[in-house]
């Protein structure tokens, strides 16, 4: 009795408390079945990504994730596009008017039922914004009745649903918004709402009673962030009712070896990619271009970095995006064979077998960023496989935000990064602004090519899916390579056995939090 006492004051006095002993008895086998019980009513959420606001443009992607808010419209693990909170939607035969209907029966979690008017706020506010609807024409949006909602664009844009399934154009009631339209209270309509909002790491929700689709089986959620790898693997570990994804794939063996967890992996649309200043001479060809993409040993890199085979890239969108996929030559990287390409290009060894030309030695900086630790990895894996075709590679690890600010002053040689390209489940938009012809801070840098150019503006305008016009806008790319991809990423996440239903979401929209159960 003595000892439930003490717990209880220790619970009354430190919400924490509980956790610690908890933790400590699990460490010692002697859980009580109650305590595991207590453990499972509570689901503990870990990731990278800091809470930075409660505005959508900001951190509407882990509001997305953790389903506190939705969009008009989803997407499948395919990236095909349905119904959400609009139950349909219909564009005029130009394509600059659409119309989109609203699913009846919804609420907000504050019991209001989601109205025309509310999309229309959520959106007008989004446009004021750093979000994807800034980039989709939109010249208008007004409420036709109390659940129809017409947008007017400025040009046809075929692919504007796709631009309303981002995580930045999340509908929250009206309410959610002060008098200078920043948002004093995150009232969304997904399966959970937010109890507790705690920047820049904590959220705490709860299952939605009144939620229109399936409802959530665990009652309880939080949410917490932390940046380091090393810990997530640890919590990993620590007690059945950790969530936690993107772990490093070098934990990735040792958490597989515990027989209390699950590891799941899954690839998704996001490339890790390179990207050259094609004004630079060294790159301004596209057959040395293409003699750096063929030595690039990508099935190395996979199985060592990665630790799979799926992730080999040798086109830039993922597999998910069937319709743009071509046949591309296997390549098995030959240096000897590549440097000779080069050689026959003009350039020349010196003593060393190093190349150069008209004098000047072929080398130059890689620009990467340790955000993600697989890439300083791989830029040194890429350093090593370029010095066998005699290039001079030197790698600069820096913050994230030095190659857009290189591409901008025009200091930028080389860049490795990752690109996202389902963010829109449609990634003729990420296309279209990569690959502007005056560039883009993390697409083309001093490239431009007329027919992809024209390509991209035909299936931005045009009704139906074009497969064959997107087959080309792939070729184009491939063959030119002013981006060149690596390899896929990998989205890992590791959860205790009894934690039922976890799926990774390919397209990185969902956690799929009220599919989860114990």
């Amino acid at each position: 009795m003595r000892k439930i006492a003490l717990v209880s004051v220790l619970i009354a006095l430190a919400g924490l408390a509980w956790y610690v002993i908890a933790g400590s008895k699990a460490a010692d086998g002697q859980s009580t079945t109650t305590t595991q019980k207590e453990d499972q009513q509570n689901l503990i959420v870990v990731t990278p990504w800091e809470l930075t606001s409660l505005d959508p443009s900001k951190s509407g992607f882990i509001f997305q994730r953790l389903q506190l808010a939705e969009t008009l419209v989803d997407a499948a693990q395919n990236a095909d596009l349905q119904p959400m909170l609009a139950k349909s939607w219909s564009a005029n035969d130009k394509g600059d008017v659409w119309t989109f209907v609203l699913r009846d029966g919804v609420k907000f979690h504050d019991g209001s039922p989601l109205a025309a008017e509310d999309v229309v706020k959520s959106l007008e506010v989004a446009l004021t914004k750093p979000t994807a609807l800034k980039s989709a024409f939109i010249s208008q949006i007004k409420a036709i009745d109390s659940q129809t909602v017409e947008i007017r664009l400025e040009k046809p844009l075929m692919s504007l649903p796709a631009y309303l399934a981002h995580s930045t154009s999340i509908i929250l009631a009206k309410s959610s918004f002060d008098t200078n339209n920043e948002v004093k209270a995150l009232i969304g309509t997904g399966p959970y709402y937010v109890t507790k909002f705690e920047p820049p790491q904590k959220i705490e929700q709860k299952a939605f009673a009144d939620y229109w689709g399936e409802k959530a089986k665990i009652k309880d959620v939080t949410y917490l962030a932390n940046s380091r790898s090393e810990t997530r693997t640890l919590l990993a570990q620590s007690k059945p009712n950790y969530l936690i994804f993107t772990l490093d794939s070098a934990s990735l063996t040792r958490l597989q070896q515990d027989p209390n967890l699950q590891v799941k992996s899954k690839s998704l649309a996001r490339t890790i990619q390179l990207k050259v200043n094609a004004k630079n001479p060294l790159f301004s060809d596209a057959k040395v271009r293409q003699a750096l993409s063929d030595a690039i040993d990508r099935r190395g890199i996979a199985q060592s970095v990665m630790r799979t085979d799926n992730a080999v890239a040798e086109q830039i969108l993922p597999p998910i995006f069937k319709d743009w996929q071509i046949d591309t030559p296997t390549q098995s990287a030959d240096p000897q064979a590549i440097k000779q390409r080069l050689l026959d290009l003009g350039f020349t060894a010196d003593a060393s077998g190093m190349l150069q030309k008209d004098g000047k030695p072929f080398t130059f900086t890689l620009r990467t960023f340790s955000d993600r630790p697989e890439l300083p990895i791989i830029a040194t894996a890429l350093q090593a496989q370029w010095k066998k075709i005699g290039v001079d590679v030197d790698v600069s690890v820096g913050n994230f935000s030095e190659i857009p600010a290189g591409h901008q002053d025009g200091t930028l040689e080389m860049a490795l990064y990752a690109r996202n390209y389902g963010m829109t489940p449609d990634p003729v938009g990420s296309l279209i602004e990569d690959f502007d012809p005056n560039g883009s801070d993390w697409g083309v840098m001093n490239w431009q090519n007329a027919a992809l150019s024209k390509d991209l503006l035909t299936l931005e305008t045009t009704k139906g899916n074009d497969i064959a016009t997107k087959k080309r806008v792939s070729k184009i790319i491939f063959d030119e390579r002013p981006i060149v991809p690596v390899v896929y990423y990998q989205q890992n996440a590791a959860a205790h056995k009894s934690l039922k239903g976890l799926e990774i979401d390919g397209l990185e929209r969902n956690f799929y939090l009220n599919k989860l159960s114990w």
